[in-house]
């Protein structure tokens, strides 16, 4: 019995040591603290949500309140106001009542129609690389907006295969 301690395992050198009378300071072995550390980063990451930073309703627009409880996903942003149609951006028609009077065969050959055709072929060119084509579509409609104008968007859409169509609306569910 060696510095009148009893232990039931062999100390370790550096307990060993600290019980003699050394120095009795011990370290923090950094290993197993960085190992540690990266769990809870991983967890943490793993466990963070933004799902409420994915679309943002666009100025101009009075989206409808719903008791919806699904969260929107990233897709193809398309906004339908009074003074337009726009799609990920990009102006597509200037009067979406008009917009909405017009006979299906005038809406094939459309610029949304041509830009919406574009998208899609792009993105199955995408496949190649692994990006798989979804066909998600993210309609921001203003709550004033006549249906035939909704109408013959999602029809627009339904022909280049975005057939999983959101509409976003204030969710009022708590």
């Amino acid at each position: 019995m060696k510095g009148g301690l009893i232990m039931a395992f062999a100390p370790s050198k550096g307990k060993k040591h600290g019980a003699e009378g050394g120095s009795g300071r011990m370290e923090l072995n950094m290993t197993s603290l960085i190992d540690m550390f990266t769990c809870l980063l991983a967890f943490l990451l793993k466990s963070f949500s933004a799902e409420g930073a994915l679309v943002t309703p666009s100025s101009g627009l009075t989206l409808p309140n719903s008791t919806a409880g699904e969260r929107a996903k990233p897709g193809l942003t398309i906004e339908i106001g009074q003074n337009g149609i726009v799609v990920e951006g990009v102006h597509m028609a200037d009067n979406a009542a008009e917009f909405g009077k017009t006979d299906f065969q005038t809406l094939l050959k459309s610029p949304m129609y041509a830009d919406l055709d574009r998208r899609h072929k792009a993105a199955l060119a995408m496949e190649e690389y692994g990006s798989k084509f979804e066909g998600e579509v993210i309609i921001q409609g203003d709550k004033q907006i006549p249906f035939s104008a909704l109408y013959k968007v999602m029809f627009l859409c339904a022909r280049n295969d975005y057939g999983k169509m959101r509409l976003i609306v204030i969710s009022t569910a708590e």
